[in-house]
This record gives structure tokens, sequence and C-alpha cells, in this order.
């Protein structure tokens, strides 16, 4: 089987498609910083974590066409093999053509959401609760404790017609290019981006954002999960949750944190939800900590002043989350403002790790079918009432960039991640140890200390510096306000073009340092398995010693087939954004 190293180097760093300077959407300082290149250094080095949870985005929504990720030029795409009518008619194409009865090629594929034609930025919430995001995935559970938990990954298109309707439910299928969302394109060309990181949860945001703030859902119901839905205990309706949040390990064993929030958290501050939480008297390192209400700006003045916690959690506003019918541009711009300040304290920027990542995928299509547990794993199945006993997750793939001083240069991090990954990355900073995560998940999800380069590189250079993205956040709104909505895609289709650029490995394949690919039962899909050491070796505090590696070749799909290192597949709520997340 090949092999596959961790992390690869977009060779379009310095200069993105059509001669467009990486630099063109990063405020000044974090071109600065970014300009300078990557610092030696190990895990002692990191003093300072920031956490930024956006909403709703898969990765083929957001990123399928940007060049030398697992794309929409996936040379190993699954191919459809069901022979089961409807879904016949796809049989022999790639997972990209999903079955729909109603389009006149009886498929729909992914289709571009073109936002300078369109109003696009402002594309309407699809289904994502529990049952719709099993559904679409189309999974099969077999009654053989220990046998392979499958998915066909083909029912996007029939689930969102009946959850969605016939106004919506094409929207799953919809995507941005780097015209589109030009801010997160640079910083995924810039920084570190991971192409494997999926949500942890099939489902909607609270359940998604309780694993990464607790490590679970309680799916055993000992402290009052599971937590499958947005419905979460009240004193109208019950309880609030009982186990133990990570935040609360982190004051007892004396490491700084805190919340940083505004009067509209969108709701996704779910620390709230438990009873230690609401228990807490002003004053108290819980009720300060995590409860407050900041003015907008508060995370950015902490920044420049060198007041940041050891551990941050960021929790944007409703129209900044990116949710849709919220706007990509405001989420940049939200986004570029918090970097920047980070950035702006050069001493803060040498010491500080900022990860970005996305809760769910709202129900955006993505095409690589998440790692899912064998039958009877441990902690990793629930039945709601009335439905099959289905996985929790792995969820569907999601946006994840990791912004540092040891991740600048435009590498992809491949290891498998979910958000326990950020609680075992902090794990490894702090000693803090999360009980609740399971060893399913341990065992299948890495702890993002591989998207880390800890050996100094070459230094990017970025030669200008183009208007900001509170201009690109003015004209988005202008655009939503004044141009029509996207038609639905009819016949003749065409499948999207991922960008196509050379683009380097930053060492050879070497043991310790790769994955292999297995074929999982009854599917055409792989599985990577992450039996690897890390890029660093953090206990030896040695800086990884990489060496250069080879130019490879790659072609979208729609310009011949793409030379691929990453053999085979690595593997809420319905209506609009003011009910739903």
């Amino acid at each position: 089987m090949p092999e596959v190293t961790r992390r690869h180097l977009l060779r379009s760093a310095a200069v993105g498609a059509g001669g467009l300077a990486v630099s063109s959407w990063l405020p000044p300082a974090l071109a600065r910083a970014a300009a300078e290149g990557p610092r030696r250094g190990s895990l002692k080095d990191v003093e300072h974590v920031v956490i930024h949870m956006q909403e709703n985005r898969s990765f083929d929504h957001y990123l399928g066409t940007l060049a030398g990720v697992r794309g929409f030029g996936d040379p190993n795409a699954v191919i459809q093999t069901d022979l089961n009518p409807p879904f016949d008619v796809v049989k022999g194409k790639s997972i990209f053509y999903q079955y729909d009865p109603y389009n006149p090629d009886k498929y729909l594929l992914p289709w571009h959401l073109d936002t300078r034609r369109t109003s696009a930025q402002a594309i309407p919430s699809t289904s994502h609760a529990w049952t719709y995001q099993h559904e679409s995935l189309n999974i099969t559970v077999p009654t053989t404790p220990g046998a392979p938990t499958t998915a066909l990954n083909n029912n996007w298109v029939p689930t969102h017609y009946v959850s969605d309707g016939p106004n919506v439910y094409w929207y799953t299928m919809g995507y941005y290019e780097r015209g589109d969302i030009p801010f997160h394109f640079v910083l995924a060309e810039t920084f570190t981006l991971c192409d494997a990181y999926h949500c942890s949860l099939l489902g909607p945001t609270w359940p998604n954002r309780m694993y990464l703030m607790t490590g679970t859902i309680d799916p055993l119901g000992t402290g009052g999960g599971p937590v499958t839905s947005n419905v979460v205990p009240s004193p109208v309706t019950g309880r609030p949750y009982t186990w133990k949040t990570y935040p609360e390990r982190l004051t007892e064993a004396g490491i700084s944190w805190r919340i940083y929030q505004e009067e509209d958290d969108y709701g996704t501050n779910v620390l709230k939800f438990f009873e230690a939480y609401q228990a807490a008297k002003p004053g108290s390192a819980l009720y300060e900590n995590a409860l407050t209400i900041y003015p907008p700006d508060r995370f950015e003045w902490d920044a420049r002043h060198g007041r940041l916690p050891m551990v941050s959690w960021i929790i944007p506003t409703s129209g900044q989350s990116e949710h849709p019918a919220y706007l990509p541009a405001s989420g940049a711009n939200f986004l570029a403002s918090k970097l920047e300040a980070v950035a702006q304290n050069r001493d803060l920027w040498s010491k500080t790790v900022f990860i970005v990542n996305y809760d769910e995928n709202d129900g955006l299509f993505d095409h690589v079918v998440p790692p899912l547990p064998p039958a009877g794993t441990a902690g990793e199945f629930v039945q709601v009432s009335g439905q099959p006993n289905w996985p929790i997750g792995g969820g569907v793939r999601v946006p994840a960039f990791i912004v540092s001083p040891w991740t600048v240069g435009g590498y992809v991090a491949t290891e498998q991640f979910d958000h326990t990954s950020v609680l075992q990355f902090l794990e490894r900073l702090t000693g803090v140890r999360e009980p609740n995560i399971t060893d399913w998940r341990r065992r299948t999800f890495g702890d993002l200390t591989s998207a880390l380069g800890f050996s100094r590189g070459k230094a990017s250079t970025f030669p200008r510096t183009l208007p900001p993205t509170i201009g690109e956040f003015w004209r988005a709104e202008r655009e939503v306000q004044t141009l029509p909505p996207p038609t639905m895609p009819g016949a003749n289709q065409s499948p999207p073009v991922q960008e196509r650029r050379r683009r380097r490995l930053p060492w050879n394949p070497q043991p310790g340092h790769v994955r292999s690919a297995k074929a999982l039962p009854g599917t055409t899909s792989r599985l990577i398995e992450n039996r690897t050491t890390h890029a660093a070796d953090f206990k030896k505090g040695e800086v990884d010693k990489g060496v250069p590696g080879e130019d490879l070749g790659g072609r979208g799909q729609g310009g011949g087939r793409q030379r691929s290192h990453r053999p085979g597949v690595r593997s809420g709520g319905r209506g609009r954004h003011g009910r739903d997340r």
C-alpha cells in the first residue's frame, strides 16, 4: 500500500491564482508575521492557544477547488456501485454525481455559488439535524459487534428534498471559489490547512460544540445526555447537564482560560447549559471566565496588551458566525481582526497557536466518507427514539486552519482530526487530561501536533497588500441586496474544476512520518490509520528532520488525472439561521 505524509506544501504560498499575491487579503501585521517564515522551536514554546469555532460550512463547500487539497479533483473519490433502484442510475460515476430524481440529468453535481453574479453570499441553511445527517450518508450498521460500519454517502439530494423542499434542497451541493471567499483561500495558502478535519457528530451545533468543550455528549445518559440536538434542558424542561467540562479541569489545574463572547453569542456558549456554571457565583472563576459579556473589541485589546490567558475560546456573534444565511465575508472580517491583534503583539505572536475550525457542515455536501466506529464500539452509538442505533460520528469534513509561527508556509495537514483533537492538543500542552474522550476517538483522530512544523523553513515573501476584509464585506452586503438569487442547476451540468498548480512535499515519506490506508469492507472507500509519530517529537524536544521531497504535479477533475500523495479516503436542525444552528 502506498504511504502518505502528514503535511505537504502548497507551492502557491507566495502567489495565488491569477497572480494575486497571497497577502492580498491578510491584514498588515499578520502579513508581516507570515513573511518572516516559520520559527524553530518545540511544543514548550507554545504559551497561548486561541480556539475560534465558526459555524456550518463543509470542506468541499468552501475549499473543494483549492489546489493541493483533497477536493473536487480527488482521483480517489468513491465510485458508486449501488445497484439498488433508484441509485443504479448513477452507478459507475463518482460520488460527486449525487442522485437527483428532480433534475433532467437524474443527478446533481456540485455547482458554483457565484457571488459576483448572484446573491450567493447569503444562501439558505439546509437541514442538519441528527436524522438528516445520517440519512444523507446512507449509513449501515451491521448487527455483528466489531464489524465495520459503512456509509455510501449517496443520499444527500433525496434527503434534503424531503427536509428542505424543492426551493432549497439543491443548495446542499453548492460551493464557493477563490473569488467568492478570498480571505479563506489566502489563509489556507499562508498557514496550515487541515483537509481531513471532521466535526465530531453527525448533527447540529450544540452537540458538536459540547465535544469541543467537554469531549463527549454523554451517550450513556449519566449526566443529562445524550445530546444529539439543539434542544437543551432548562428550568422548565429538566435539569442542566452535570458532567465535567474541560474548562473546569483547567481551573482545578491552575491553568488560565477565558471565553470571549458578546451579548449576542448566537446561543453557542454551551457551558451555560451545565449545572456547574449555572450555580457559579459572580467573582468565581467559572462565572467570570465563562459567563462574562465583553464589548466587541475586548479580545483585540487583551491581545495587543499581552493579557490573553493560556487558553482562549472565541464565540462569534450571529452575523459574524458564517452560518448560512449570514455572509462568509462578515466572518472573514471578524476573524481577520482577531488574527491581526495577535500578530500586532510580536511577543504574543511568537508563542501563540490560533485554531480556526467549524462546528459542523450545515447540510452541505462533502465527498469524503467520515471515519465511523465498528458496530458496538463503546460510547460511540446512540439510539434516538424511533430511529436506528446510529454512530455518533465522525462527522462530515469541515475547514480547519492552524495559524501560528510554526505553521507558516502553506502546508496541508492530512492526518484525521475532529473536535476532540483540540482537547488532545491542550492535553499535550497543559498536561490536563480529558477522560471523556473515548478510546476509539483517540485511536482515530490525532492531537493536531502533526500540523505544526517546528523546524525553520524558508521565509515566505509577500509583495503587496490589497484592500482589507472590511471592503470585501461591504461589497458582499451590496451584492446580497442588489443581485438576483442563484438559480437551480438544470441539464447538461459540468463537474467542478479544482485549481491546477504544482506542489512539493517538505520531506520524503519516512518511517514514522507516514500512515497506511486500508479498504473498508463492503465499500470502495479507504480509511487512513493513525499509526505514526508526530512531525515533531515533543517528548524528546526534537525538531522534525524532514528531508526535501520531490515535486508532484497535479491536475484537477477537468484536466486529466491528478497524482495523489494521499491514497484512498481518509477517512440539525432545519430552518434558517434564527432557529436552528
